[in-house]
């Protein structure tokens, strides 16, 4: 019997939440861990960042992968592989072999997000696409704070939380199939490089620069920079409470779900580009003295807009044959943007606080200016809103 592909969608998402929380699960573990390893600080600072690396550059083998290759065989295999590695971090006893195991959980998580968007594409019917999108860009975005408040919160030792989460990855591989196949038929979505190959290029087009490689450097650069120089800020100031700040910050993540009629109503790059907007508001409110938890609020509704839409435009505009690369490659570079915050937030301090603060906001700026310049023109101007495009109307209209 036939189902919803709604099941599909929700699985995916809450096994996203599952696969991207493992980056963050371990932060509020390092103490022990140091303690319990007999290892510094820095050096188990490295084990986060150990997955982190192999994970951001495990996204150039996976999307030409899932390009080529059944898109939900990659899926699944890359969960199962996720799950021994996880494994494998629980029964390790020295630094040097977490580090390799964490190594390994990068390598085999990053088969996920990319893989799990293009698939999204596929199967949704185009009008439920943008709220599919932004299912998942609330799952990727919650994971960072929710899944350090629970490891908190339930005090977990790390062998106990890499045993519970391997095998949640197995139990997620098995629902994840047995709602894709209780939702088989033809594709309804946006096609994938078995259904419309070679149809005049679109199927190998890939997305404006502006939309997976520069606009998304720039949206989690932003975040992380904001609580980066917070925390700075903490160490001059006990009046501030940087957890505090993360934790005012959740709520405004449900904007996520605002992304859709946005995006409905005038494309993937206005929504996005409204997201960017308001995250350099953000953060000019932090810099200007304004309130900083304020600041946090406005900052992370701003991600909530623009997270969602560039993946609505990267999708959107780019060709089956070459879907999951270019996510893939957007992916990277919203990780990497993530990972040279912290840097240029403490070389940007130290020269002025109001520096630090405004240059995120300035890229955040003319990204949304070179996306919003370098979006596809609109050729038929009388667009019906209801339905979004397939893949090759949408680069003409949107």
């Amino acid at each position: 019997m036939t189902r919803s592909p709604w099941f599909f969608v929700v699985a995916v998402m809450v096994t996203g939440f599952l696969v991207v929380a493992q980056i963050y699960a371990v932060l509020p573990l390092l103490g022990a861990l140091a303690v319990e390893l007999n290892i510094t600080d820095a050096e188990a600072s490295f084990i986060p960042t150990a997955f982190g690396l192999s994970y951001a550059f495990g996204f150039f083998i996976f999307g030409p992968v899932a390009d080529k290759v059944n898109r939900m065989t990659v899926l699944v295999a890359g969960l199962i592989a996720l799950a021994g590695a996880t494994a494998l971090a629980a029964m390790v006893t020295t630094y040097e072999t977490l580090v390799i195991a964490r190594v390994l959980q990068g390598i085999a998580a990053a088969s996920f997000p990319a893989t799990a968007l293009a698939l999204v594409a596929e199967r949704m019917p185009p009008k439920d696409q943008p709220m599919a999108i932004s299912m998942l860009g609330f799952a990727f975005l919650s994971s960072a704070p929710l899944s350090q408040f629970l490891v908190g919160a339930l005090g977990m030792p790390l062998d106990a939380l890499m045993w519970w989460t391997a095998s949640l990855y197995v139990v997620c591989a098995v629902v994840v199939v047995a709602t894709a196949a209780a939702n088989v038929g033809p594709a309804v979505g946006l096609p994938n490089s078995a259904t419309k190959a070679g149809s005049n290029g679109a199927d190998t087009m890939y997305p404006p620069v502006a939309a997976f490689i520069i606009a998304p450097m720039t949206v989690l650069f932003c975040l992380v920079s904001f609580h980066a120089l917070c925390q700075f800020l903490a160490n001059l100031d006990p009046t501030i409470d940087p957890q505090l700040l993360r934790l005012v910050g959740f709520p405004p993540l449900f904007v996520c779900f605002l992304a859709p009629r946005i995006t409905m109503a005038f494309g993937p790059a206005i929504t996005a580009c409204s997201g960017l907007v308001v995250a350099a508001f953000g953060m000019v409110i932090g810099g200007a003295g304004l309130g900083l938890v304020w600041a946090s609020i406005v900052l992370s509704a701003g991600v909530a807009l623009a997270v969602p839409g560039l993946i609505a435009a990267v999708t959107f505009w780019s060709g089956g044959q070459v879907r999951a690369r270019a996510l893939a490659t957007y992916t990277f570079f919203l990780f990497i943007g993530a990972s040279v915050a912290p840097v240029i937030a403490s070389a940007t301090y130290h020269v002025s606080t109001m520096i630090g603060f405004g240059a995120p906001a300035i890229a955040a700026l003319i990204a949304c200016g070179l996306l919003y310049h370098s979006r596809p023109k609109p050729i038929n101007q009388s667009i019906n809103r209801k339905d979004p495009p397939d893949v090759a109307d949408t680069q003409s209209q949107y």
